[in-house]
């Protein structure tokens, strides 16, 4: 009886414990896959990828640096 009580315990003390964990390790992952949803978009002038945050926009055209694009 004192076993079986024991394991018991030992199962609720698992699942109160290492199941938290693993629902912060799932939460890490997703907010990784926002940062990492960036596009990124080639420069009109080099073609060098520029992400799409970065970007100079001129004309509606996409460039990796102000030199590109022409702007002083």
């Amino acid at each position: 009886m004192k076993f079986l009580l024991l394991g018991v315990i030992l199962i609720l003390i698992y699942f109160i414990f290492f199941r938290k964990k693993s629902k912060v390790v799932e939460n890490s992952k997703n907010s990784n896959k926002e940062i990492s949803a960036d596009e990124f978009i080639p420069c009109e002038k080099c073609e060098t990828l520029v992400s799409e945050k970065e970007a100079i926009i001129v004309d509606g055209k996409f460039y990796c640096s102000k030199e590109c694009g022409g702007v002083k």
